[in-house]
């Protein structure tokens, strides 16, 4: 096999191999816990607990001559069957009681105390509090004891059942047993569950880490495959929540790129059908006029008109197009200023009076006076007059537009432009602001715009969006429809004015 160190290194930083290592890496760091704890400290720790045993004995004791003196002999005898102890308590004069399941004699026990090193021998002999950690005499093993001695009455000290003679002193001796063999026992256990981790966390991590990886492998083919135009994903629910949801996300990406796709072959199929037919109509022209009308003023003039009309047609087109791509890419700029929008709307509408003296179009503005608005007026002007143009493609055989500014209440001043066309209904409301899209007069389905580039209405929702000014279509079918947007009336204008 060829060592490929490219594939090494995309295993090692691959979800897989990270899992399997940190199920490994765990397994390794609780056996070395366990190793700490179960070999390395467990002499200390048990020398610990049988410390904290001896402690809570002399407590126990000490409470039971103070509260229950009546009970120190049954409290001793429990005590050192219980904890395999030595329990003495005694003055200079008496023993009160005395207790032993020790593994030595008193007299060993003698020995144990005679054995003390000398800073705990002159502590003792002064009556102070000892404790130690003795080596036994005679011992061949090194068996240990704690010794304790703790007084816990003075002399004189009475209760309701002893009078003492001199300090009441506690002598416990708690006998360490050798753990040697137990530690032996247990290394050679854990070598054992050491061995049994190990296998059990390569198991699981294999498992684990296959459960998460083999999902993500196939979301990853499946996106893979979204370039060559395969847009239906597999949509199997996984167990894992952030997988699942993952899945959903690309799929719901998948669906919109589908749409986008389709939208954008047809956009083109569009624009090329548009584009080709103005294109047509002025190569037609031309050689009619190179071979047919040239000398001929009449028809010449004609012909020309007809090849005008194209260019101007096609450079709309053309316009509409860029004004859409630099709307969607985000890089057409806003130039706002503050000015009378009622001034201006009425000169934008005067320019449409033509159609009212030529075609009997009837144009009616509504408009109240002084309104000031903040916007791009280039760009605002372009809404106007796609909603004008749409109004007029689409009204009814009484050629009535209503154009109407007024102010609502909060501040708030309403555009509108209404038709009397046939109308939209509410399923296909939500398609009006795509490109290249329009409602049939059947009111059914959506197809591409008859008249116009088609992109008009794409135009004025990048304006509109731009400036962040509400906008929507109101409609009903067999009466007409009427397109709106609102936004803030500056009032501050005025005064400058």
């Amino acid at each position: 096999m060829r060592f490929e160190p490219k594939k090494i290194k995309e295993a090692f930083y691959s979800i897989r191999f990270r899992v399997w290592l940190m199920f490994i890496i765990f397994a390794l760091l609780i056996i070395a816990f366990l190793y700490i704890f179960q070999v390395v400290m467990l002499g200390s720790y048990y020398q610990h607990m049988k410390t904290i045993e001896t402690s809570d004995t002399v407590s126990r004791i000490s409470n039971t001559w103070h509260d229950a003196p009546e009970e120190l002999s049954s409290t001793v005898t429990s005590l050192s069957k219980e904890r395999r102890l030595y329990i003495e308590v005694s003055d200079s004069n008496k023993v009160y009681a005395r207790s032993n399941f020790f593994s030595k004699t008193n007299q060993e026990i003698a020995m144990i105390i005679n054995s003390l090193d000398e800073e705990q021998m002159e502590r003792y002999q002064n009556g102070e509090d000892v404790y130690s950690m003795t080596t036994m005499p005679r011992s061949k093993d090194g068996e240990k004891a704690i010794v304790m001695i703790s007084t816990i009455a003075e002399p004189d000290d009475v209760n309701e059942v002893y009078t003492s003679h001199g300090k009441v002193r506690v002598y416990i001796f708690n006998y360490l047993e050798p753990i040697g063999t137990t530690s032996e026992i247990i290394y050679s256990q854990l070598n054992l569950t050491a061995v049994l981790i190990i296998l059990a966390a390569f198991v699981v991590s294999v498992f684990f880490s296959n459960s998460i990886t083999k999902p993500i492998v196939r979301i990853s083919r499946s996106a893979l495959m979204l370039p060559q135009g395969k847009f239906h994903l597999d949509t199997k629910k996984h167990r894992f929540l952030e997988i699942d949801e993952l899945t959903q996300t690309l799929n719901a990406a998948s669906d919109e790129i589908a749409k986008s796709d389709n939208l954008s072959k047809e956009l083109m199929a569009n624009i090329s059908h548009d584009l080709r037919t103005p294109l047509t109509m002025i190569k037609a022209y031309a050689e009619m006029i190179r071979d047919l009308s040239g000398d001929n003023p009449e028809k010449r003039e004609k012909h020309l008109k007809v090849i005008i009309d194209e260019t101007d047609r096609l450079s709309s087109l053309v316009n509409d197009i860029l004004d859409l791509s630099k709307l969607q890419s985000g890089v057409a700029e806003l130039h706002q200023e503050v000015f009378d929008f009622s001034q201006h709307l009425k000169d934008l509408t005067s320019r449409f009076s033509l159609l009212n003296e030529v075609q009997n179009y009837k144009i009616l503005l509504s408009c109240e006076p002084d309104i000031y608005i903040k916007a791009d007026i280039t760009k605002l002007e372009q809404v106007v007059y796609n909603f004008i143009n749409n109004a007029i493609n689409y009204t009814g055989d009484d050629k009535t537009i209503k154009i109407s500014l007024y102010r609502k209440p909060d501040n708030i001043v309403r555009f509108e432009v209404q038709d009397s066309g046939v109308g939209i209904d509410e399923e296909n409301i939500k398609y009006v602001w795509n490109r290249y899209y329009k409602v049939k007069r059947d009111g059914e389905t959506h197809q591409r715009a008859v008249t116009g580039s088609g992109l008009g209405l794409s135009i004025v929702k990048g304006v509109l969006d731009m400036h962040g000014f509400n906008y929507g279509v109101d409609s009903k079918v067999g009466v007409g429809s009427t397109f709106w947007f609102e936004c803030k009336e500056y009032k501050e204008s005025k005064k400058r004015s």
